[in-house]
């Protein structure tokens, strides 16, 4: 099995919500980031490190199976944000969405969930949901780059949206 110690919950960014996973946390990142301590879940761990290589079936079948032996709040949040994180990437939205809220239910300090999170309602045209995810995580996170980058990439699209619409409405 992979490293036992960590299991790790992933953030991904708003402009590659299906392409790659922020796997390791960049300058600034570390606030508000859950990483569970302890030997007690391999599988979690090892769905992690399946996650962050871009396994994601694999990284995703690990991490539900680990989520049966989950003993921690924390080692469950972090199994259903990471689990929420490959659906992503597989673009199965209901499925993810469910692991966003199972984890964000568990709890409500990790800022990559609500940034997860928010990548899901941008793809369900949910802009103002969206929103309100990433001020939830950057009032965790105040630093983190991939929140910051969200916010950026939301506004823009939002603007680009609004655009459009004015061309397609007759005047």
């Amino acid at each position: 099995m992979g490293n036992p110690l960590r299991v790790k919950s992933f953030a991904l960014g708003i402009l590659i919500t299906a392409a790659c996973m922020s796997s390791s946390a960049r300058a600034g990142e570390h606030a508000g980031s859950k990483t569970v301590v302890g030997q007690s879940n391999p599988l979690l761990a090892d769905g992690a490190a399946a996650l962050e290589a871009g396994r994601v079936e694999e990284g995703i079948r690990l991490t539900l199976e680990g989520l049966k032996a989950a003993v921690t709040v924390q080692e469950n949040a972090a199994g259903h944000s990471n689990a929420c994180a490959g659906y992503i990437l597989l673009k199965q939205w209901a499925e993810a969405l469910a692991q966003c809220n199972a984890a964000l239910e568990l709890d409500k300090s990790n800022w990559r969930t609500y940034n997860n999170r928010a990548s899901i309602y941008v793809e369900k045209g949910l802009y103002d949901l969206a929103m309100h995810d990433l001020e939830a995580g950057l009032a965790l996170a105040p630093g983190a780059a991939t929140l910051h980058e969200s916010v950026r990439i939301l506004k823009r699209n939002k603007q680009l949206l609004g655009r459009q619409a004015r061309k397609v409405v007759p005047s």
